[in-house]
């Protein structure tokens, strides 16, 4: 007898045919959406996809996930064996490329997916934007968060940057909204990330298993939204202080309860004084490049951030260089700054390949020994260092996991 289909806990808000699915309840209709669709790929990695040959190839191109979505496979339930799998296959990737001819990397999947869910929904509600009662019900719910009406300003084909931005000026400076923390965006990586740059500004060295690229990055990011912070609540809005999705919602986290309107305010009108200026025909309104979260664009702290670790990758190499250190000299820099050096500096990456590889033989080998140990043969053996080597798999892969610190041994 067939099982009975369960019944659903709730609608889903994927069903995308007209502006009106979008428009279901107060908050970012974009917002809602993507958070949806990130959930759900998360989810099906979790339950098939960290499975699935196919899957594991398209990681190993893109040598793992961004931080961001690293850290949210992180919290999932059983991620430790499920990982541990997982990252076998990815170091062993990246010790291919560390020791051979590097290959081109690959984006983030997941970042691909939820750009994919936020262009649906954006080109839908933005299409549905040219009837009037969808233009009132849009202002009655709230309207976009504030970095999605800086994605809506760059959308090919649409002229609504000043009416999106004075919408969400007015939503900020509503009376009668009880929080405006969801028009920061939905961010729930951006407590995580104070939690770590915060840790990372606070230790002296980047430590054995760290990056200095990403620490000096991670140094840089908390130095500018500090700025940002004090700027916020007396500067003047410019055009050129737009920020990205990312370092609002960092931004929204440091101004807490209280700071949090200002700070919207100022960003806001920073969106409608960029909608202002002349629109140039061939990149948009706000001539941004779209991107996932935290990717260098037009947004200042993004580029200030490139820039601290592209110095610390500097200074590096004149270390090197300085020093003449031996073939198995071990670079303290993650995979991704390792392939980056090897770009700019072929020597620099001839030279630090040879520790780099053995790192990683050592992380396969300990990868390989704690997948053991999950099996039922391995269960009743004593467990060692090697039950964390999946996040020290992840912060070699890419020191942004914990902001240039080595990961905590939990």
């Amino acid at each position: 007898m067939p099982a009975a289909t369960p019944i659903p806990r709730r609608p889903s808000v994927l069903t995308l045919y007209s502006a009106a699915d979008l428009l279901t309840g107060p908050g970012c209709p974009v917002c809602r959406y993507v958070t949806e669709a990130s959930d759900r790929y998360l989810t099906w990695f979790a339950l098939e996809g960290s499975s699935q040959p196919a899957t594991i190839t398209r990681l190993c191109a893109s040598l793992g996930m961004c931080p961001r979505h690293t850290r949210g496979l992180m919290s999932q339930p059983g991620a430790a064996p499920r990982l541990t799998a997982v990252n076998r296959y990815l170091v062993q990737a990246a010790r291919d490329q560390l020791a051979g001819r590097a290959a081109g990397r690959a984006g983030c999947p997941a970042c691909a997916h939820d750009d994919d869910a936020a262009g649906r929904a954006m080109d839908t509600l933005l299409d549905g934007l040219s009837e009037g009662s969808v233009r009132e019900r849009y202002r009655e719910l709230g309207g976009l968060c504030v970095p999605h009406v800086r994605d809506a300003a760059a959308w090919p084909g649409h002229r609504l940057a000043g009416w999106l931005a004075e919408t969400v000026l007015a939503a900020v400076t509503e009376s009668a909204l009880p929080s405006p923390r969801w028009l920061a965006g939905t961010d729930h990586d951006a407590e995580a990330r104070a939690v770590l740059r915060d840790a990372s500004t606070a230790a002296t060295r980047c430590g054995a298993g760290g990056c200095a690229a990403c620490l000096a990055a991670a140094r840089s990011e908390r130095a500018d939204l500090a700025a940002l912070l004090r700027i916020s609540g007396e500067g003047q809005p410019g055009h050129r202080q737009v920020l990205c999705a990312a370092h609002v919602g960092d931004l929204a986290v440091l101004a807490g309860r209280d700071g949090l309107r200002p700070l919207l305010a100022w960003q806001a009108g920073c969106l409608l004084a960029a909608s202002r200026r002349r629109p140039d025909r061939r990149r948009g309104w706000l001539r941004l490049r779209r991107g996932p979260a935290g990717s260098p664009g037009e947004c200042a702290v993004c580029l200030r951030r490139a820039d601290a670790a592209g110095q610390a990758i500097d200074e590096l190499r004149t270390r090197l260089r300085a020093s003449q250190p031996p073939p198995g000299g071990s670079a303290p820099l993650c995979v991704r700054h390792l392939l980056t050096m090897r770009s700019t500096d072929p020597w620099a990456g001839q030279v630090t390949a040879p520790g780099a590889v053995q790192r990683a033989d050592r992380l396969i080998a300990e990868l390989g020994e704690a997948f053991r140990k999950g099996t039922w043969a391995g269960r009743k053996e004593a467990r060692g260092h090697e039950m964390t080597a999946w996040r020290r798999a992840a912060a070699f892969l890419d020191g942004g996991v914990f902001c240039g610190r080595p990961p905590w041994d939990t």
